[in-house]
């Protein structure tokens, strides 16, 4: 838990002043941000990885010259503000360590080389990627090595689409397939990935294909997914409070902001946002060329976050879109014909 400062140290911290020739202005370093948004490949073959250096209102290209031709970025995840990672297509992994002015790809190992990598998840110096047909693979070493996880054999049979260390030893997977019965699939260990569990969950809600799990920590877990459910523990899994159906719509992807406020990306343009741990949910206007899947959000705060989208349909298209006032109001601050799948947000300044 981070000390309170005196009103003085706070004051000096949060005003910083930049003076010009017709005045000042005045920059609030707790509401700076950098982010980064990854997405399909462009008519040139390559994907989207785009950066975004002033609170997401305008965003340029990355890794360029190191994107292999065709490969897709599915997923991203800032540590800090120069240290980040990707995640794609064909076992693609990509690493920075200087905020994105150089990219660099990390190879895997033979078994999880070639594999579609869907999430990643990063805790401490320890990474846990997972992917298609059951695979979790993780480095202890920055990547230099990879191991693959002994998963439940049913496992192979789902695609793993969340993954979520909430420390060294407690990491969450959630996956789905296309078909019931049991179209989800919950695990959890507690050994830092030496044994793994199946959860199930109240009321058959397995039955429903899963795609992303949050935490905040190991108390506090949120699982999302298929038409609106979600499940929810307050007390390390012992019980789970089960939610849903919102909608038809997917819960595509949720961030925690604390135990009981989160806000959620949804199909067809839903913004939704709960500050009661799920009993109660809230809409928010989207933004931007409608008929759109919302599959990515980041929060750096209760006020400021971002969401991407891509096209429900063709012709393809992805969006960026902006709050900072805790979603009265979106903006579209960005748009493109290539579908956009992941955001990840760090603050500016340390």
């Amino acid at each position: 838990m981070r000390k309170k400062l005196t009103s003085l140290l706070v004051s000096t911290a949060v005003m910083l002043f930049f003076f010009f020739a017709g005045g000042c202005i005045v920059i609030n370093p707790l509401n700076n941000f950098v982010a980064w948004v990854v997405g399909d490949v462009d008519d040139a073959g390559k994907a989207m990885l785009l950066f975004s250096g002033d609170n997401g209102e305008t965003w340029t290209r990355q890794g360029l010259d190191i994107l292999p031709d065709g490969v897709q970025l599915v997923d991203v995840f800032a540590i800090d503000r120069e240290h980040v990672w990707a995640v794609g297509s064909q076992g693609l992994v990509l690493r920075t360590s200087n905020g994105g002015s150089n990219w660099e790809k990390i190879e895997v190992t033979a078994a999880g080389a070639g594999n579609n990598f869907l999430c990643i998840s990063i805790c401490k110096n320890k990474i846990w990627i997972s992917g298609e047909a059951g695979l979790i693979i993780s480095s202890e070493d920055n990547g230099q090595s990879w191991t693959v996880l002994e998963l439940p054999e049913n496992a192979k049979e789902y695609i793993i689409q969340g993954i979520f260390a909430v420390n060294d030893d407690i990491i969450y997977a959630v996956g789905n397939k296309s078909m019931p019965p049991n179209a989800g699939l919950v695990l959890r260990t507690l050994d830092g990935g030496g044994t793994w569990e199946e959860i199930e969950l109240n009321n058959d809600y397995n039955e429903n294909g899963w795609i992303g799990v949050k935490a905040t920590d190991p108390d506090h877990v949120v699982i999302y997914g298929g038409k609106g459910h979600y499940a929810v523990t307050a007390n390390a899994g012992k019980q789970w409070v089960t939610g849903g159906p919102l909608s038809t719509r997917d819960i595509n992807s949720l961030i925690m902001l604390d135990h009981a406020n989160y806000w959620a990306a949804c199909d067809y343009d839903s913004i939704i946002r709960t500050r009661d741990s799920g009993i109660s949910w809230e809409d928010q206007q989207s933004a931007g060329t409608s008929n759109s899947f919302l599959v990515g959000i980041a929060a750096l705060n209760q006020n400021n976050a971002l969401i991407v989208g891509q096209s429900a349909g063709y012709p393809f298209f992805g969006k960026i879109l902006k709050t900072s006032d805790g979603g009265k109001n979106w903006k579209a601050v960005y748009a493109s014909d290539v579908n956009l799948v992941k955001v990840t947000i760090a603050k500016k300044f340390k």
